[in-house]
C-alpha cells in the first residue's frame, strides 16, 4: 500500500467518524477497539498492507492527531453534556485514577526489582512502571455513555459514573507529562532538571491557550479554525522538538483556553464534534503500530502485561470501595462497582501511543500493548457488568418479553344429525304446501 492510499483511507475513516457524530447514534464498541484490530490486521505484523517505514513517515500527522484529541479533552474538562461536573465528583474521579495508577506502577516496579529484564534498567524501569500506571489509570466515560445511548440508562449511579470518567483524565495525562520530563530529547543545548521540563510543559500549554483566547476575540468562521489549528501546531512542534509530551501540552492548552476565553461555550460546540473524526484514524494507526514482538520474544514482558491487568483490576476494586464509601448515590451499585470502572478508552490508547512513539523498543511497545489489553478487558468485563448493575439498580428497564396470546382450539361444529335434517327439510316444505292451498282457495 502506498502512502497516498493510506492517507485516503484515513480520510475516509475521518469522514465516517464525523458522519456518525452527525447522526447522533451510538455505533461500534465503546472503546473503539475494533479500529485498533483493523489497524493491526493491515499492519506490518499481519497482512503487511501498511509497512513500518510508512507508519514512521506518518508520525507528524499522528502527533497532531493525538494533540488535537488531548486539546478537545482539555477544552471540555470538567463538563459533561454542557453541564459542569460537581467538585466532589471531580475530586473523586481524580482520586480513583491516582489510586489505580499507583497500584499498577508499584506492582510493575516491584516485579522489575525482583526479576530484572534485560534492557530495562534504571530510568527505563522507572519509565515503564510509571507509564504502566498512566495507561492503566483511566476509567472511560465512553462505556457509560454507550450504555446510556443503547439501553436508555438514566439515574444517579450512571450520572456519577459519567462524572468520574470525565474527571479522571487529568491524572494519566499529567503523569505522561511528568514521565516525559524525565527523558527530554538528547542533544539539547538547554539543560533543565525533570521538574523544570515539567514546569516548561505547563507554561507552554498555558501560554498557547491564553494567546489563542486573545486571537479569537472578534474572530469569525475561518479565522477561528486558523487560530486554533495554528497555535496547536505550534504547541505540538515545540513539544516534539524538546521531547515533551504533546498530549500534555495540548491538554493544558485546552484548559487554559476554556478558562481565558469568554466564548468557551461556542468553541466547545464547534470543536467537540471533531473528536470522532480524529479518533478513528488515530486508533487505526495505533493498531498498525502495535508490535507484539517484544512480548513474544521475552515471556517476562508477557507476564508484566498480565500483571498490569491484574493490578488494574485490584486498583479499580479499591476505587469502587472508595466511591461507595464517599458517595451515597453509589451505594445501591453493590460491592463490585470497581469492575464497572474497568472501562478503558481513547485517553489510555493515546497515552500508550505517545509512549510507543517517544520510547520505541521494549518500553514503548509494551506500554502500547498494555493500553490495548486494558481496552479489551474493559470491553469484555465492564460493559456487560455495567448493564447488569444498572438494570439491578433500576436505571435500565428490564426487557419485557411479550407473551404470545393463548390459542383456543377451534372445534368445528358437529354435522347436523338426521333428525335435525328432517326437521329443517319439513320446515322448508310446510310453507310451500300452505302457499299451494291458499292459491287454490283464491281460484275458487
Amino acid at each position: 500500500m502506498s502512502a497516498i492510499a493510506l492517507l485516503m483511507g484515513l480520510l475516509v475513516l475521518s469522514y465516517l467518524g464525523s458522519l456518525l457524530v452527525g447522526t447522533g447514534k451510538t455505533r461500534g464498541l465503546a472503546s473503539g477497539i475494533e479500529f485498533i484490530g483493523l489497524g493491526f490486521v493491515v499492519g506490518p505484523h499481519a497482512l503487511g498492507l501498511v509497512e513500518r517505514p510508512m507508519i514512521t513517515e506518518f508520525e507528524p500527522i499522528v502527533q497532531v492527531a493525538l494533540g488535537w484529541l488531548a486539546f478537545v479533552v482539555g477544552l471540555d474538562f470538567g463538563r459533561v453534556e454542557g453541564r459542569r461536573v460537581q467538585t466532589a465528583s471531580t475530586a473523586l474521579g481524580i482520586a480513583c485514577a491516582v489510586i489505580t495508577g499507583l497500584v499498577v506502577a508499584v506492582a510493575v516496579y516491584s516485579m522489575l526489582e525482583v526479576v530484572p529484564i534485560q534492557g530495562i534498567e534504571g530510568t527505563s524501569a522507572i519509565i515503564l512502571a510509571a507509564g504502566a500506571g498512566a495507561v492503566g489509570a483511566e476509567t472511560a466515560r465512553n462505556a457509560v455513555e454507550w450504555v446510556q445511548g443503547r439501553w436508555g440508562a438514566r439515574g444517579p449511579v450512571s450520572r456519577l459514573l459519567v462524572d468520574i470518567g470525565a474527571a479522571d483524565d487529568l491524572a494519566p495525562l499529567v503523569a505522561v507529562g511528568a514521565i516525559f520530563a524525565l527523558a527530554p530529547s538528547p542533544g539539547l543545548t538547554l539543560s533543565l532538571p525533570a521538574w523544570g521540563w515539567f514546569a516548561a510543559s505547563i507554561a507552554l500549554g498555558a501560554l498557547l491557550g491564553t494567546v489563542t483566547a486573545m486571537l479569537l476575540r472578534g474572530a469569525e468562521d475561518d479565522a477561528v479554525w486558523g487560530a486554533l489549528i495554528g497555535t496547536l501546531l505550534l504547541g505540538v512542534g515545540a513539544a516534539a522538538r524538546f521531547g515533551l509530551s504533546t498530549i500534555f501540552v495540548t491538554f493544558v492548552m485546552g484548559i487554559a483556553l476554556a478558562a481565558a476565553s469568554p466564548s468557551r461555550r461556542a468553541l466547545r460546540k464547534i470543536v467537540i464534534p471533531t473528536e470522532r473524526a480524529v479518533l478513528y484514524p488515530m486508533l487505526l494507526l495505533a493498531g498498525a503500530r502495535l508490535d507484539p514482538t517484544p512480548i513474544v520474544e521475552n515471556r517476562m514482558l508477557l507476564a508484566l502485561v498480565a500483571l498490569v491487568l491484574l493490578a488494574r483490576i485490584l486498583g479499580k476494586v479499591i476505587s469502587g470501595l472508595v466511591v461507595r464509601a464517599t458517595a451515597p448515590a453509589a451505594r445501591p451499585a453493590g460491592a463490585w462497582l470497581g469492575i464497572v470502572l474497568l472501562s478503558s478508552g481513547p485517553v489510555s490508547t493515546a497515552c500508550g501511543f505517545v509512549f510507543a512513539l517517544r520510547f520505541p523498543g521494549p518500553v514503548g511497545d509494551t506500554l502500547l500493548i498494555c493500553a490495548v489489553a486494558s481496552a479489551i478487558l474493559g470491553e469484555l468485563v465492564s460493559t456487560l457488568s455495567l448493564k447488569a448493575m444498572l438494570t439491578e439498580t433500576g436505571e435500565i428497564a428490564p426487557a419485557v418479553v411479550a407473551s404470545a396470546p393463548a390459542r383456543t382450539a377451534s372445534i368445528p361444529p358437529p354435522p347436523p344429525s338426521a333428525s335435525a335434517s328432517a326437521v329443517a327439510q319439513s320446515s322448508t316444505e310446510i310453507p310451500a304446501a300452505t302457499l299451494a292451498v291458499s292459491e287454490e282457495k283464491a281460484l275458487e
